[in-house]
């Protein structure tokens, strides 16, 4: 099954992952300026920004280095079951084609 890629965006898996987590800590955020929490505040909400703005399926597909590209797909509907298979380039578009995994 081909889906067609909406938007991509790519960005930095490591600003998602050790912001969330010193976020929870809260001795970290007690013992920081509240300027160093926007900023840090901000970065995430520009990793999420592709999620917040969208109803659709958004996949994450690991790219080079620490990256992660976003790829939001017309599907609007959380499909559990199913992996990438093939990511293709074309003059009408980028095309994502889904396997469905078999479950027990």
């Amino acid at each position: 099954m081909w889906k067609e890629v909406i938007q991509q965006k790519t960005v930095q898996n490591t600003i998602l992952r050790n912001g969330l987590r010193l976020l929870r800590q809260k001795n970290w955020c007690h013992s920081k300026d509240k300027e160093v929490l926007l900023e840090i505040s901000s970065q995430l909400q520009h990793v999420m920004q592709l999620h917040l703005e969208t109803e659709n399926l958004v996949v994450g597909v690991p790219g080079f280095g620490k990256e992660v590209t976003l790829l939001e797909i017309d599907e609007p509907q959380f499909v559990p079951h199913y992996q990438i298979e093939q990511v293709i380039e074309s003059a009408a578009g980028h095309f994502i084609k889904l396997k469905l995994i078999k479950t027990v």
